[in-house]
């Protein structure tokens, strides 16, 4: 049970009683079982895997590289129970050992087992891959060895125990992306049936496009203004179909409050570098251009300069932030927080620059070739059909028939 789910009773005893794991009940069941075992006693349970990545779980993780160490891990993830279907439902099974005061040595590497058993789709799967990887005892075959130390050397501590000593490096050099950009959660409407439609829903007498300010916004009139929810994977460029009515700096979403939440509004119709924050599979980051409100599943970076904004969304598209973030969020949701963690360069190299805008031309010319987008002005296949009308109408001479 999540925190949110608590009544006042239970929100406020977890609070007391399980500071550092309050964020759910598995995290302070976690918890009380180390306190229940000896000074140097072992616990092992089975629980979801959150614990392991979520930056809701930082000061638990944190208290559990000191206080104890996992002596030994399966990491199992999805479908590791035939009984429980789909992809949302991620497990391991682990033990952890008690450290008593005198017993820990910041000096001292302590080591434990881990075995990566994500991949598999059925309980028969993952027995086949446990053995393979216990008789193999590689990398190769998902077998690894890691240290306590391993994991604080990331930002927040994850328990990323199958990284190479090369990219572990990484995160201890550099800057953070978030040092060098501006990186935001936007508006919740609150009620999202009634503040938002798509924009072919609405009139586009009342629709501003390409407001650049708040302030422009309000003194134009409209009604309706484009928004940015997050959407389906697509790189560079696209998923803008929806509006959200802003009307008067969104004064009837202001009257909506509590449960409309207005974050960064100083951010917003600023062109950014935007992802969805819930994905099922890697990340695709694409560039919004000025007029843009985005929510909270649009969660957007952003920049002072476009040489800077082209370098970051190359970056976030590239296979190395691609492995950086499979190692800070191997979830399906990737939080500004872990976004904001990644190790950047600041140095813009033109040539990266060209090859993003290049991209994004291309994007969002694939992008307005679909009825859907509020550029769409024809139909690729008639657009084909017309040029070669053209060629036949060129290369016919005044004798044919």
């Amino acid at each position: 049970m999540g925190s949110k789910q608590m009544n006042a009773l239970l929100s406020q005893f977890m609070k007391d009683m399980y500071p550092v794991a309050k964020s759910d009940l598995f995290a302070g069941f976690i918890e009380r079982c180390t306190n229940l075992a000896a000074p140097r006693g072992a616990v092992a349970m089975i629980t979801m895997q959150s614990w392991m990545f979520l930056s809701s779980y930082e000061k638990l993780r944190a208290s559990l590289l000191t206080n104890q160490r996992i002596t030994s891990m399966l990491h199992l993830g999805a479908r590791a129970f035939d009984s429980i279907g789909g992809e949302v439902v991620s497990s391991t099974a682990f033990v952890l050992a008690n450290v008593p005061t005198e017993g820990r040595n910041p000096t001292v590497s302590r080591v434990g087992t881990f075995i990566r058993l994500v991949d598999g789709t059925s309980e028969a799967e993952k027995v086949t891959a446990l053995n393979t990887a216990l008789e193999a005892r590689t990398n190769e075959a998902d077998f690894h060895l890691a240290s306590d130390a391993d994991f604080t050397t990331i930002p927040g501590s994850p328990i990323v125990y199958w990284l190479s000593e090369k990219m572990r490096g990484v995160f201890t050099s550099g800057d953070r992306l978030g040092a060098v950009a501006t990186l935001a959660v936007g508006l919740q409407t609150g009620d999202n049936s009634r503040f938002l439609r798509q924009w072919w829903e609405v009139s586009r007498a009342r629709t501003a496009f390409a407001c650049t300010s708040r302030e422009e916004a309000k003194s134009s009139g409209a009604r309706w203004f484009p928004y940015n929810k997050g959407g389906e994977f697509r790189k560079w460029y696209g998923n803008q179909e929806h509006v959200v009515n802003w009307e008067d700096d969104g004064a009837e979403i202001a009257d909506f409050k509590p449960r409309a939440v207005i974050r960064n509004p100083g951010t917003y119709f600023s062109p950014s570098v935007s992802w969805s924050k819930v994905s099922s599979g890697a990340p695709a980051f694409r560039a919004y251009p000025p007029g843009f409100i985005y929510d909270v599943a649009g969660t957007s970076i952003f920049t002072t300069t476009v040489p800077e904004r082209l370098g970051l969304l190359a970056f976030a598209n590239s296979r190395t932030a691609s492995e950086q973030l499979a190692a800070v969020a191997p979830t399906l949701n990737y939080e500004v927080g872990q976004v904001a963690a990644l190790p950047v360069e600041r140095a813009v190299d033109d040539e990266v620059v060209g090859l993003a805008s290049a991209a994004i031309t291309h994007a969002k010319a694939d992008w307005d070739c679909s009825e859907t987008s509020w550029e769409f002005t024809r139909n690729p296949l008639i657009e084909v059909s017309a040029l070669e009308q053209s060629k036949r109408v060129t290369q016919s001479t005044p004798g044919d028939s």
